[in-house]
């Protein structure tokens, strides 16, 4: 639950949409998409933030990340399969995608600097540390925050190194869902059609 679904039925392409569709297909999106940003910062904001607290959670944190990124990476991959538009829907899902990608490693990276201070080279924040995994994934390196402990290291070359598949498996699991989609859409609109024509066929017969 929690995101509200469309209702899957033939897909109009945006452009051709009247206004009203228009407002109300982008207003679906937007409330999708606020949605999955406050989910994303409801995550986020479960990293603790004292050192007494962080000392047993960074190996939980990880795991409970990797699940709820499973599970929200099919739970996007099957809504653009079901959505009215798909290629809408696959648009939108690839932001949310990235954006909790994003929000676990930033998690990982805030509970790093709150046990060791010198983790990075300055204190990390939710802000920060979410600054810090979105220059790691666009591969920027502006300079300004570096890790300089093993551990900090480490967590950054581990983003480093799912980042490449990262991107291959999200537009590839997102753009296949939408093209499957429209592909299974026009097959069933052939049939129809196939099916129509015959019945006007037999109609005409003498």
């Amino acid at each position: 639950g929690g995101m509200p679904e469309e209702d899957s039925g033939p897909d109009l392409p945006v452009a051709r949409l009247g206004k009203r569709q228009l407002v109300l297909v982008s207003l679906q999106t937007i409330l999708r998409l606020t949605l999955g940003f406050v989910f994303i910062l409801w995550l986020m904001s479960l990293a603790p933030q004292t050192p007494d607290d962080s000392i047993i959670y960074p190996a939980v944190v990880a795991i409970l990340g990797i699940v709820v990124y499973v599970v929200f990476f099919v739970r996007q991959i099957k809504g653009v399969y079901k959505a009215r538009y798909p290629t809408l829907r696959a648009v939108e899902a690839l932001i949310l995608t990235a954006a909790m990608f994003l929000a676990i490693f930033s998690m990982i990276y805030v509970i790093l600097s709150i046990d060791h201070t010198d983790a990075f080279s300055e204190q990390l924040d939710s802000f920060s540390a979410y600054y810090y995994s979105l220059t790691v994934l666009a591969t920027v390196g502006f300079g300004d925050i570096a890790p300089q402990t093993v551990p900090a290291r480490s967590a950054t070359m581990v983003q480093m190194a799912l980042d490449i598949a990262f991107i291959a498996v999200l537009i590839r699991g997102m753009g296949g869902a939408a093209k499957k989609a429209l592909l299974e859409r026009s097959r069933q609109e052939a049939k129809a059609s196939a099916r129509r024509d015959d019945s006007s066929a037999q109609s005409d017969s003498p």
